[in-house]
């Protein structure tokens, strides 16, 4: 599907469910008229009624009360719909506005800005415009978490890479799916609070004396007490026996009273989340899926690892028993001749044991889906994208490679390789010729690659490697530390990593930019010397053309590229094409002059 072709998919998408979420709001208007009218008529009815016999009045008020109920609960319904059809309504209107280049409606993950990361922080992976707000559709605190460890931690292995490019497709080609569950999350909105919740259900710890779940005790006694109750009512016994009983039933339940409250809080807390997690539950599970990733996420619900819609059924049930606690007056009468108090403990005790272990595995499993959902709409969103594949010949081999983040119309792109083994690419060029955008064009692209994501180019081809990039170093106040220490301490880490034996793809933009142009050349080509004595590859970005020299004196490991700029009195154009070999022109003080900075 086309971009134009998706633009049109979702606006007719959009409009049905506005269509749908009107026709239901009119009906829900419609429902409270009719009560409004039922209930006048009603009062007036009941008036006249009162002249006639009294089973008329008894008549007419239970018929009303039916109908009156009949009605609010269709109006419950009714208005669960008009809010599903409001969603996606607003869903599908998100990703128009995508569309057009609008993504604010998404959380761009500031909180996981990190300067001392491998490479987010350099490659603008979050915050507002960055690469984490156009792929951001999660609904869950755990999903945005998911998503933003996915996208910084890079799969190096082929088959991980290829299986979750295949689920992602699978759930591109499922957009109704896709937004459903995206639906269902945003209407049960779970919070940072209600995850904890969740995930520590199963540390929970009952106190519960063993002799509180024997048979005797939980069946036994309410069955000793209903029999002296009957044998007392028809004077067999004397009355002193179902009240010995009764204060029984009552003395077990006070001994038991505080770890009954702690379950009673914890199975409403939890009844209330599990309620709106049921629904993906269930999306999850009954979906017939095709790639093995999604098939393995699906079995995480089912039996070996307890049956996770089940379990939520059971909790309400127990949820509901406990509930009738609530009213005084039902709790004096259950716990008197049920011990209701212990029967509840005792189902909520064993669905603990059964369950609550597993919840920890179903609330991850909901996360990844909530982040993979994400994925599959980039996929679907980005047409023009392509299907990375994994290479032994290259490091790096693609065409028409181009910034995700730039606009189709406005973006550059160019042919880029890079052999395997040690190989270092120079790049020079004057100021904002593409350099930099170059180097985070490759990076990132390079970083997608191995999440799993399409990226964007015709064609790329490459071998999975850690990315480490040093190109824009922050200094530190609080650690007293300036911007120069700041970049060498960086350096050092990627040197540090890659003298223990680690594989790295290394990018540098301008380095040492706090010394002086002599010391800066010679510190510049020195790092790079000492870096290629091991098993690394990468590129920097410099406008010191000396170190183009590095090319003559190791032809087998560097290689000069450059972006050349147009000159033409005081007009300066941009092409952001790379060319092999070094760049001819500067543009610095023409520049200065166009801004009046010189004369």
């Amino acid at each position: 599907m086309k971009k134009d072709e998706l633009q049109l998919f979702y606006t007719s998408l959009q409009q049905q469910n506005a269509e749908k979420k009107h026709y239901y709001k009119r009906k829900t208007s419609a429902n409270a008229i009719l009560r409004l009218v039922i209930f006048v008529a009603t009062a007036i009815a009941f008036y006249y009624s009162l002249k006639t016999e009294i089973w008329i009045v008894f008549a007419l008020l239970f018929t009303a009360t039916l109908v009156f109920v009949a009605l609010v609960q269709y109006s419950a319904k009714l208005d669960k719909k008009r809010r599903w059809h409001k969603e996606l309504e607003a869903i599908y209107g998100e990703e128009l506005d995508t569309i057009n280049g609008n993504f604010k409606a998404f959380d761009g993950g500031d909180k996981f800005k990190a300067p001392t990361h491998s490479f987010s922080y350099d490659l603008d992976i979050f915050g507002q415009d960055g690469f984490f707000q156009t792929i951001n559709r999660t609904t869950r605190p755990g999903g945005t978490k998911k998503l933003a460890t996915q996208i910084t931690t890079p799969l190096l292995e082929q088959s991980a890479i290829e299986r979750r490019q295949q689920a992602f497709q699978e759930l591109a080609a499922n957009d109704e799916w896709r937004q459903a569950y995206k639906a269902h999350g945003r209407i049960h909105k779970l919070i940072e609070d209600d995850d904890t919740i969740l995930k520590n259900l199963h540390e929970q710890n009952l106190k519960v004396p063993k002799w509180a779940f024997s048979k005797i005790v939980y069946i036994g006694v309410p069955v000793l007490t209903i029999t002296t109750i009957v044998l007392s009512s028809i004077s067999i016994i004397p009355v002193g026996y179902p009240i010995l009983a009764i204060l029984i039933q009552w003395a077990i339940t006070g001994i038991l009273f505080k770890t009954t409250q702690q379950a009673d809080a914890s199975t409403g807390k939890t009844n209330k989340i599990m309620a709106g997690q049921k629904e993906l539950i269930r999306a999850i599970k009954t979906k017939k899926w095709e790639s093995q990733l999604l098939i393995e996420l699906q079995q995480k619900l089912l039996s070996e690892n307890g049956n996770a819609l089940e379990a939520v059924d059971q909790l309400a049930r127990i949820m509901n028993n406990f509930e009738y606690r609530n009213n005084l007056i039902i709790n004096m009468i259950i716990n008197s001749i049920l011990l209701w108090d212990i029967q509840c403990l005792s189902r909520f005790y064993k669905w603990h044991q059964k369950s609550s272990h597993h919840f920890n595995l179903w609330m991850e499993t909901l996360d990844t889906m909530d982040a993979w959902v994400s994925c599959g709409g980039y996929v679907q969103n980005n047409p023009d994208f392509t299907t990375p594949k994994i290479t032994l010949e290259y490091q790096l081999n693609s065409t028409e490679l181009g910034h995700p983040l730039l606009p189709a119309s406005k973006r550059i792109t160019n042919d880029y390789r890079l052999d395997k083994g040690t190989s270092f690419h120079i790049v020079t060029g004057a100021n904002m010729a593409g350099k930099s955008t170059f180097l985070r064009t490759v990076s990132l692209n390079m970083a997608m690659a191995m999440s799993g994501l399409p990226v964007c180019a015709k064609s790329f081809e490459f071998m999975p490697v850690n990315i480490f990039t040093s190109m824009r170093p922050t200094d530190s106040l609080s650690k007293d530390e300036s911007y120069f220490y700041a970049e060498l301490r960086r350096l050092r880490e990627a040197y540090d990593r890659i003298k223990n034996g680690e594989r790295l793809f290394i990018v540098l933009d301008e380095i040492l930019k706090g010394t002086n142009s002599e010391d800066k050349r010679k510190g510049s080509m020195d790092f790079l010397k000492q870096l290629v004595k091991y098993n690394v590859s990468g590129i920097i970005a410099t406008h010191d053309t000396q170190l183009s020299e590095l090319e003559e004196l190791h032809p087998e490991i560097f290689r000069n590229y450059c972006f050349e700029i147009e000159i033409d009195g005081d007009n300066i154009q941009f092409d952001y094409k790379l060319l092999p070999g070094v760049t001819r022109t500067m543009n610095a003080q023409l520049l200065m002059k166009q801004m009046g900075l010189i004369g």
